[in-house]
């Protein structure tokens, strides 16, 4: 007689259910009963719904705290402009920078040279930054001319985009779903059976095309300016208005505004998604 031991015994007993299971979960469902895969695809046409740009404003003194609070108050004018003209829509955040620079000499050359030892510096430098997020895209122009017209010394260029929202992932996929359905009835004509239930139903190319994975919608962004409201033709308001510590008083008006508001179409943002279906063929 021939004896097993136990261990290998329990390792039989164990491992036959799994290697079962791993069998009967790599085998093609269509092996069982014939059905139909679709591998259904939408493409839309979105409108972009976000816009963000930047501006800096900067200054310099020889004493660092007023480098700093010259810049902090064109900054803080900007700001008050913006949110006037764009009120909630416009999201701002900023931050400021204050650096020390230093005397120059030339060497024997002739090159200039900056000393930067802490006993030569002749000034400070302060950045104020603003970042401006538009949740409304119309504004976006609107609100881009209202800080330009406090003359930042730095502007970044307008970003058109699209953020992905809940409600644009799910238009997709409903086309996608839609466009997977026509295809499977599509099919079965063309072949003369008939459709049957629906057994998978999966977002990306899921068991269809013989593997199972998943792959989310895709967005292709296109950038460009918000379009702007037209030129104002009437007698031009005083949007805001501030008198900086050196004496100058800075006003904006609508006029200034429209005056630096350049108009410009917004391009549809594309928005792809596909889903698996597969579907019995019915008797």
């Amino acid at each position: 007689m021939k004896f097993i031991p136990l261990a290998t015994l329990i390792a039989l007993t164990v491992s036959g259910p799994a290697l079962a299971q791993d069998r009967a979960f790599e085998q093609p469902y269509w092996t069982k009963s014939p059905v139909i895969e679709a591998l259904g695809r939408a493409r839309l046409e979105v409108p972009p719904n976000r816009a963000s740009f930047g501006v800096e404003f900067r200054e310099t003194s020889s004493n660092a705290d007023d480098a700093m609070r010259a810049a902090v108050e064109r900054a803080r004018l900007a700001y008050t402009t913006v949110k006037k003209v764009a009120g909630d829509d416009a999201r701002v955040t900023s931050s400021v920078s204050v650096e020390p620079y230093y005397k120059q000499y030339r060497d024997k050359n002739g090159d200039r040279i900056e000393n930067n030892r802490a006993d030569k510096v002749e000034g400070y430098a302060a950045k104020v930054s603003l970042k401006v997020t538009m949740l409304d895209v119309a504004k976006a122009g609107k609100a881009r001319a209202a800080a330009l017209a406090l003359g930042p010394e730095q502007s970044s260029r307008m970003r058109i985009y699209l953020e992905r929202t809940a409600e644009v992932n799910r238009q997709a996929y409903e086309a996608a779903v839609t466009d997977a359905a026509k295809r499977a009835e599509a099919s079965a004509r063309a072949a003369g059976a008939k459709l049957g239930r629906l057994m998978v139903l999966q977002e990306g190319n899921g068991p269809c095309l013989g593997s199972w994975s998943s792959q989310p919608g895709r967005v292709m962004n296109r950038y460009s300016m918000a379009r702007s409201a037209p030129m104002a033709e009437n007698a031009s308001p005083v949007i805001a208005s501030t008198r900086l510590k050196n004496g100058k008083t800075i006003t904006i008006t609508q006029a200034d505004i429209d005056a630096l508001n350049l108009p410009s179409d917004r391009v549809p943002q594309t928005v792809t998604a596909s889903v698996c279906a597969v579907y019995a063929v019915g008797p």
